[in-house]
């Protein structure tokens, strides 16, 4: 049995147990008046170098960020354009290993 903070941090850092987050996070909702977890520029860039690394797909990493953005308890105000085009390659054009590269480098830049 995991908390929400728990299963967030599973889910966003590609936890070892972000399957079974999921099960639990559903018992919790969308709604929040707090956030239970930070997504940090660190944590962003440790999801964009698992992409790097092959480990998720372009998709993957799309539906990771619509994640992020849909949830009222994840705070991610400091990263937030970075998953408004993560989440949006429609409109900011395809995820790539070129412009995830390029995040990165901003990231560490910053």
């Amino acid at each position: 049995m995991m908390n929400r903070t728990e299963a967030l941090k599973q889910i966003v850092t590609f936890g070892a147990d972000k399957e079974a987050a999921y099960s639990e996070l559903v018992k919790f909702g969308y709604d929040s008046e707090i956030a239970y977890f930070v997504v940090s520029k660190s944590v962003l860039e440790d999801v964009l170098l698992i992409y790097l690394a092959d480990k998720i797909t372009a998709d993957e990493l799309e539906e990771w960020a619509n994640f992020v953005e849909c949830r009222d308890d994840l705070d991610y105000e400091i990263i937030e354009g970075y998953i408004y085009a993560l989440a949006n390659p429609y409109l900011v054009g395809d995820i790539s290993k070129e412009k995830i590269t390029k995040m990165v480098q901003l990231l560490k830049a910053t």
